[in-house]
């Protein structure tokens, strides 16, 4: 794909001369004929001229498009805002997106679509996430894909905390310590670290329903190290309940935790997210605070 003819738009609107981008890095000759769309460029020298009109390749990909998300972005988008709200009418209607499709990763979505409608119509009538309420056909198709997967990238990484809850607890262990692995790689890129957070978020939500307080402890204090900065404050809220969670699964008398869980809860009502809280007060059905 050509990118110079947007490049020389976004130049210009910016109001850079050729020389201030190109220089060092293409010709002037070949600057003319790229920008005309008549040459394409190595990703490397993209970058490098991204970089001079101060994008990254991300933001130039997203307005290169019209400034429409890529496939991956606005499904991922959609499957968020849609579960997080248990928004069931929108979920079914991505849902048939992807019916009667023969590529892996649209099957790959349509189980991870219909499993989370299932969960949330079972929440709906119990008031429990229950993985075990999802289609087995769905849930082997999931963990199938992941087991055979040898290298994790983010997409994976993602696809794995999302569908956490559908999978056998106790398989899950090999494909975290296996991810895990890539912690230390992804702490300072932005996109890397609200990936995990959301992925560890659901990894101790289960952790806790299982019964693993000792894992859950461990990865409360992973998700504390990565939601370090404002930008994670949501992270960090859901830190601290969960640490509060454990001390009420731990000792049910302790009123300060019970407070604690109140104030957070209130709070995620507050600024919007009931059907979280509802998700939240989940995990506290034998504890005070849920009452």
């Amino acid at each position: 794909m050509n990118f110079g003819p947007k490049i020389r738009e976004i130049r210009i609107s910016k109001g850079y001369s050729q020389k201030a981008i190109y220089q060092d890095i293409i010709s002037k000759s070949y600057a003319i004929e790229f920008e005309k769309g008549k040459h394409s460029i190595a990703t490397t020298l993209l970058i490098e001229i991204l970089d001079r009109l101060s994008m990254d390749i991300d933001e130039f990909l997203f307005i290169d498009k019209g400034y429409l998300l890529n496939d991956y972005s606005a499904y991922i988008y959609k499957l968020s805002k849609y579960s997080n709200t248990h928004d069931l009418k929108s979920l079914y209607e991505l849902l048939k997106k992807y019916a009667d499709k023969t590529r892996v990763i649209d099957q790959l979505r349509f189980a991870e679509i219909r499993c989370r409608i299932q969960a949330i119509e079972n929440f709906n009538r119990t008031g429990r996430f229950d993985g075990s309420a999802t289609i087995e056909e769905d849930r082997e198709t999931i963990q199938n894909y992941l087991v055979e997967i040898e290298t994790w990238t983010l997409r994976e990484i993602q696809f794995f905390g999302n569908t956490i809850e559908f999978l056998d607890f106790e398989q899950h262990f090999p494909l975290f310590r296996n991810l895990s692995k890539s912690f230390p790689l992804y702490v300072e890129y932005d996109k890397g670290r609200e990936i995990f957070c959301a992925m560890l978020v659901n990894v101790i939500t289960q952790a806790i329903r299982h019964g693993y307080f000792d894992y859950a402890e461990v990865l409360i204090y992973q998700l504390h190290l990565l939601s370090s900065d404002y930008k994670e404050f949501f992270h960090r809220l859901l830190t601290k309940y969960f640490d509060n969670i454990l001390s009420l699964k731990r000792n049910n008398r302790d009123d300060q935790a019970i407070e604690n869980c109140k104030i957070i809860l209130d709070l995620l009502i507050e600024l919007g997210h009931s059907s979280i809280v509802g998700e939240l007060k989940a995990l506290s059905t034998d504890v005070v605070v849920s009452k």
